[in-house]
């Protein structure tokens, strides 16, 4: 071919190469070059996801440390049931999922790498949850190797879930991930909802108040609560829709979206407090419809504000 050499190996030769003078022919050059390259992007992408790993243990601690030190929790371990411990753990890692859809622990958003991240979002809250209740000595020796895995798996939520929202506030933004979230869909406004009613719902699920609270309401109050809760949740997604899909709720046009997805968030609310009461063996069948409606109401007060202020905190 014209105005083209071609080398013995068949490589074609690029004029204006230079190369360094140490015995090397061209295509040795090129090929140590390319070795150098593909060395400094594998160290790039294992210091990325060694900043990930950190910022998770970080947001895991600020989430769950105040789970890991509560008394309520380690007795958990001993009285929920294994069969509600493991639908909140498969109920957590669907959750977990729709993180890693949204932010997460890593920027690349394929989805087996938001698979991989998920579980090592849950590997984090497991390792995490173990070292802490091992040293304050809620895990000792002689503990029953079934309550350790009761107390770790359960603590592990939490924990878990902390470090998956770190890494919207502490890492580096995505495209993608920023784009499906500022779309106006009902789903993440409801997905990002059910992560933030659950670490909120964690902190005072597992106490007594919410069931002391419930059993001391009466109607008026109740009404109280449900005012309040709905006045939280459509003054928070207002800021939402404002912040995230940069409109005004109110116009004409976004109105109904707005209304709606304050209503699904609202709906998601009361799900999570009523499944962390029924988790947390504080209603039941046995439980008579106006308590339990009571203790949801006022724990859905503690949820409402964890769904809708999450929102806030992932936009």
């Amino acid at each position: 071919m014209l105005g083209r050499r071609v080398l013995r190996d068949g490589l074609p030769f690029r004029p204006g190469l230079r190369v360094a003078n140490w015995g090397l022919t061209p295509i040795s050059a090129h090929i140590l070059t390319d070795m150098a390259t593909h060395k400094l992007a594998s160290t790039d992408h294992v210091r990325e996801t060694a900043a990930a790993y950190a910022r998770g243990v970080v947001g895991g601690l600020l989430v769950g440390m105040p789970t890991l030190m509560t008394m309520e929790m380690w007795w958990g371990g001993f009285t929920i049931p294994s069969a509600r411990i493991l639908l909140l753990v498969i109920m957590n890692f669907g959750v977990l999922l729709v993180l890693q859809h949204f932010s997460g622990l890593h920027p690349r958003k394929t989805p087996a790498a938001q698979l991989r991240a998920a579980i090592v979002a849950y590997a984090i809250g497991i390792v995490v949850s173990g070292v802490i209740l091992v040293v304050i000595g809620a895990v000792r020796a002689d503990t029953i190797p079934g309550d350790i895995l009761r107390k770790i798996a359960l603590q592990g939520v939490p924990v878990s879930l902390g470090a998956s929202i770190a890494a919207s506030e502490f890492g580096a933004e995505h495209e993608e991930a920023k784009d499906r979230l500022h779309r106006p869909l009902l789903f993440p406004s409801a997905a990002i909802g059910v992560a933030g009613a659950l670490i909120l719902g964690f902190t005072v699920g597992d106490t007594e108040e919410p069931m002391i609270i419930g059993e001391q309401l009466a109607w008026l109050h109740a009404t109280g609560l449900v005012i309040i809760s709905v006045v939280l949740c459509l003054g928070i997604s207002y800021g939402v829709g404002r912040q995230r899909l940069g409109i005004d709720p109110f116009e004409r046009k976004w109105l109904g979206f707005f209304l709606r997805e304050s209503l699904v968030t609202y709906a998601a609310a009361i799900l999570v407090a009523a499944f962390m009461l029924w988790i947390f063996g504080r209603i039941s069948v046995e439980t008579g419809l106006a308590p339990a409606v009571h203790m949801v109401l006022a724990l859905s007060l503690v949820t409402v504000l964890g769904a809708t202020a999450a929102e806030l905190i992932l936009t």
